[in-house]
């Protein structure tokens, strides 16, 4: 059964990946100098787990909630359905988890919005389509800098204005804060 342990054990495995990367930032001065395969896993387990504390939180609401939803059925669009419009918790979990099939990014990539609708997407990339979720750009003839996609649908996907590691970094306070905030509503 799924507790609020186990959701914060998933927000802390994300971030421990994160600690990790930034250690290799550290060591190389930029995540774009490491050898590609140590990024890449921790790139997958951070996305993995930080989308992961999201779908056990969705567990956690539906059995809190009595909503009656099977357990192999939940889904955090099937759990906000349940719930009332308005409800606190339903408009966190929207924000948490927005629908991404279908859907353009939102207009401000870098916005609340756009960053969840992000985290979304890089977590399909990244665990389901085994891509890197990364842009490789040549910011100075010699000098590569890798920079998450903004958009990794896009047949020319462009990279963020924001290194990584900060961007990870955001996408952790935006995850964390918001499960925090419907972990007190419980």
């Amino acid at each position: 059964m799924i507790d609020r342990e186990k959701i914060n054990e998933r927000l802390t495995f994300a971030r421990q990946r994160l600690e990790e990367l930034g250690e290799i930032n550290k060591k190389y001065g930029d995540i774009s100098v490491a050898k590609g395969t140590d990024t890449q896993k921790l790139i997958q387990e951070f996305f993995f787990h930080l989308v992961g504390a999201i779908d056990f939180l969705a567990q956690l609401v539906n059995t809190s909630k009595n909503l009656g939803i099977d357990i192999e059925d939940v889904i955090v669009r099937k759990v906000c359905n349940q719930l009332p419009k308005g409800d606190k918790i339903r408009v966190l979990l929207e924000k948490l988890h927005p629908e991404t099939r279908g859907q353009n990014l939102p207009q401000d990539p870098y916005s609340e919005e756009g960053s969840h609708f992000r985290i979304i997407l890089m977590r399909n990339r990244v665990c389901h389509h085994d891509m890197a979720g990364f842009s490789i750009l040549a910011i100075v003839p010699g000098l590569i800098k890798k920079r998450l996609f903004i958009d990794p649908r896009d047949p020319k996907p462009n990279g963020s204005k924001k290194l990584v590691i900060d961007e990870l970094n955001e996408f952790w306070g935006l995850v964390n804060d918001k499960c925090q905030k419907v972990l007190k509503l419980l």
